[in-house]
């Protein structure tokens, strides 16, 4: 679980770990439902 505490950043862009991103949706679901939050999905593909 030490890797699941870590700092994690936009995947994409520094965003100075304002959030925590996850790029697995099940991973962002259990964290969620660990901490009793929500989850904001941000869907997207290269131009």
């Amino acid at each position: 679980m030490a890797d699941e505490r870590r700092e994690s950043s936009h995947p994409h862009f520094n965003d100075r770990g304002a959030v925590r991103w996850h790029t697995r949706l099940a991973d962002a679901l259990a964290e969620a439902k660990r901490e009793g939050k929500f989850v904001f999905v941000e869907y997207g593909r290269y131009a």
